[in-house]
C-alpha cells in the first residue's frame, strides 16, 4: 500500500498530513483533526495513537453525534449506581477506559453546553467525576478531537455549538485534512485499493476500470470524499458481471458529472410547500455527501436554521 499506516495517498497534500501525524505522535498534546465528512479523520486519529508512546494503551473512539444528549455524560464519564433512574450498577466511562491511551471524540461540535463545561474542567485539571459520584478521578487519556466543520475560521467557531475557549484548548495541534477533489492524483490509487478489497469481500474477480470511469472520477467533486469513493466501488464490483467496471455500473450522479448538465430535482404537482422544502433539504444533503455545512451554504441558510428545519421534519 502506498501511503502511511492505513492511510492511502502519495499526493503532496497527503505527504504534508503524514508529517503532521508524525509530529503529533511524537508529542503528548491534544490534537484537533478538521476535515469534510469522509476524509478519514478516524484513520488519522488511529495513526497518531499507533505511532505514539501510548500505542500499547487503548484507543477509545466515540462519535459524539451518535449519542443521545441525555446519555453523553454517562458515556464519557460513567455513573455511580443509583445516580439516576435505570442506573442499576456503576458504569465506567470512556475516559476511564482510555486510561494510559487515547480517547477520540468525533463530531466534537455536537456537544451540548454542559458537557463542554465538563470537558474544559478535564482539560484544565485532568480530573472528572462520574455522574452521581463524589470522588474525583484522575484522567490519563490523551484527547484527539475531530470535526467536519472548519473551526479554524472564527466565524465558524462563533456560529457552531462549540465554545471558543474549548476550541482553543483542543486545538493545541491542528491537522486539516484535504478533500478528495483537491488531491485527485490519489483517486486511481484509492480506487484500485478499494477494488481489491471489494473483490475479496464479494468473492469477485473484477480486473480494473474502463478508462472512461477514471475520467469521470476525476471530474466528480466527491462531496462524500474517500468514503463515497469506497461505497461507489463496492456497489460497482457487486453488480459488475465482466472484468472491468464501466460507466453503466456507476450511480447516475457520478455519470452526470461527465457533462455540463445541471443536476435537477423533479417535484410532482400537488405536494405541499412543507414537503417540497423537506425534499429539497434531503436531496441537498445527499448531494453533499452528508456535509450539513455545505448543504446550508447551497440552500442559502445558516447551519443552525438547517438543523432546526431537520428537527421539525
Amino acid at each position: 500500500m502506498q501511503g502511511f499506516d492505513d492511510i492511502i495517498g502519495t499526493s503532496r497534500p497527503m505527504k504534508i498530513i503524514y508529517n503532521r501525524i508524525k509530529q503529533a505522535a511524537a508529542n503528548n498534546i491534544n490534537v484537533l483533526i478538521l476535515g469534510e465528512s469522509g476524509t478519514g479523520k478516524d484513520l488519522v486519529a488511529q495513526a497518531i495513537h499507533r505511532h505514539s508512546d501510548r500505542s500499547q494503551g487503548p484507543f477509545i473512539p466515540i462519535n459524539m453525534g451518535a449519542i443521545a444528549k441525555e446519555l453523553v455524560g454517562s458515556e464519557l464519564f460513567g455513573h455511580q449506581k443509583g445516580a439516576f433512574t435505570g442506573a442499576t450498577e456503576t458504569k465506567i466511562g470512556k475516559f476511564e477506559q482510555a486510561s494510559n491511551g487515547t480517547i477520540f471524540l468525533d463530531e466534537i461540535s455536537t456537544m451540548d453546553e454542559a458537557i463542554q463545561v465538563s470537558m474544559l474542567r478535564i482539560l484544565e485539571t485532568s480530573k472528572y467525576q462520574r455522574i452521581g459520584g463524589r470522588r474525583f478521578i484522575k484522567s490519563d487519556a490523551r484527547i484527539i478531537a475531530a470535526s467536519n466543520e472548519n473551526l479554524m475560521e472564527l466565524d465558524d467557531i462563533s456560529s457552531s455549538n462549540l465554545r471558543e475557549d474549548l476550541y482553543h484548548r483542543l486545538s493545541v495541534f491542528t491537522i486539516q485534512l484535504t478533500p478528495l477533489r483537491e488531491r485527485s492524483t490519489d483517486i486511481p490509487l484509492l480506487a484500485t485499493f478499494f477494488l481489491h478489497e471489494a473483490n475479496r469481500e464479494f468473492e469477485k474477480k473484477v480486473v480494473g476500470f474502463d478508462d472512461t470511469v477514471l475520467q469521470v472520477f476525476n471530474k466528480y467533486p466527491w462531496p462524500g470524499n474517500v468514503r463515497e469513493l469506497k461505497n461507489i466501488i463496492q456497489r460497482a464490483v457487486l453488480i459488475c458481471t465482466g472484468k472491468y467496471i464501466k460507466l453503466e455500473h456507476l450511480p447516475e450522479r457520478i455519470k452526470s458529472s461527465s457533462n455540463d448538465d445541471v443536476q435537477t430535482l423533479q417535484i410532482p404537482l400537488g405536494m405541499t410547500l412543507k414537503n417540497i422544502e423537506k425534499l429539497v433539504i434531503q436531496e441537498t444533503i445527499a448531494l453533499t455527501g452528508g456535509n450539513r455545512k455545505r448543504a446550508a451554504e447551497i440552500l442559502g441558510i445558516s447551519r443552525r436554521a438547517l438543523y432546526n428545519k431537520m428537527e421539525s421534519f
